[in-house]
């Protein structure tokens, strides 16, 4: 891996990234964080992906240094933000979902620790629900043997979680990616549209050797699914079908056989959940069926990560979390309580 030749600069410009859709409500609070950091390099990008409120309208009349990227129709999560990543410039790139609120030395203890080691391609910062104070949203994510990401700590206290460690990834709500690591193993992959494409560049990432620091000291405020609501048909679909490209996508073959009953584990624990307890039948057998549908796609990119894989199989599975955990099995729970 050969460090981007920003990533020496002392005060690299970092672009910062927003997503938007019907979120005019949300951002104001979140566009003022951000003009109130400490570092100050930054470019703030605003995609609107095709929002039928007065999002673009309030952006422009507020925030004049703002630039706003309009887009004619929602491509999604992913989409918006590869839209961004194309017309950024910095030699960091900073996610933000629209319903969070930064602390002032955030962007700044993000960049200090991606500057201390060439190695790192991810830093994450300390989410924790808007509102509360007590209450932890993630302190980065980790990958269970079944190949799904979860949020280290959600819903504990925040008196845990205070040394910065290495993690397995970031959420995407907030993050600060390497450009360098993104253009080693590339963005987000659009057929995800929303969810779980963060877990998918987690892995890629890892697999090509890369690192993620977990930096506590760098705070960042989630009110969480406040454009696309927690167990709604749209959240059901692209998260039962997302966590299938992951899996196809990245798990290489011994641990995919090795961990197959873990697999198997949790898709019947997802089917009783969504389906028996809720109800989500359609949403569910859709998302199913359109991953079987395009499991051919899946393949062709599958060996595409695969021939960019520098770990071993051994060092891989270290960084797993196994699924059947007690505390990540209560953990899991906490985020279907709280998420």
């Amino acid at each position: 891996m050969t460090p981007h030749h920003g990533s020496k600069l002392l005060n690299p410009l970092v672009s910062v990234i927003i997503v938007n859709w019907n979120g005019e409500r949300l951002l104001d609070a979140c566009l003022r964080s951000l003009l109130e950091q400490t570092y100050t390099n930054l470019e703030i990008i605003v995609v609107d992906n095709g929002s039928r409120d007065s999002s673009v309208h309030a952006i422009q009349s507020r925030f004049s240094t703002v630039r706003v990227v309009e887009l004619p129709m929602n491509v999604g999560f992913t989409g918006g933000s590869i839209a961004g990543l194309q017309s950024s410039k910095g030699d960091f790139i900073a996610l933000l979902n629209n319903d969070t609120r930064i602390e002032n030395q955030c962007v700044a203890r993000l960049v200090e620790t991606m500057l201390r080691d060439q190695r790192l391609g991810i830093c994450v910062p300390k989410l924790i629900f808007e509102g509360s104070t007590n209450s932890l949203n993630s302190a980065g994510h980790g990958l269970t043997t079944a190949g799904v990401g979860f949020d280290r700590g959600v819903g504990t206290s925040l008196g845990g979680y205070t040394a910065p460690e290495f993690v397995f990834g970031a959420s995407a709500a907030a993050v600060l990616y390497r450009r360098a690591m993104l253009d080693d193993v590339g963005f987000f992959d659009e057929d995800f549209f929303i969810y779980d494409e963060d877990a998918d560049l987690n892995c890629r990432a890892q697999l090509a050797g890369w690192k993620c620091r977990f930096v506590p000291d760098a705070v960042v405020h989630h009110v969480g699914h406040a454009t696309s609501g927690r167990l709604s048909d749209c959240h059901v679909y692209y998260h039962t079908r997302n966590l299938e490209f992951v899996w196809i996508k990245n798990m290489p073959a011994p641990l995919m056989l090795r961990y197959a009953h873990h697999k198997l584990a949790h898709e019947v624990g997802a089917f009783v959940y969504l389906c028996l307890r809720h109800g989500r039948w359609r949403p569910y057998l859709s998302a199913k069926w359109d991953a079987l549908r395009m499991l051919p796609s899946m393949i062709r990119k599958r060996r595409q990560v695969q021939a960019k894989r520098l770990v071993s199989d051994t060092d891989f599975r270290q960084l797993l979390t196994p699924v059947f955990r007690f505390d990540l099995i209560m953990q899991k729970a906490r985020q279907l309580l709280v998420g």
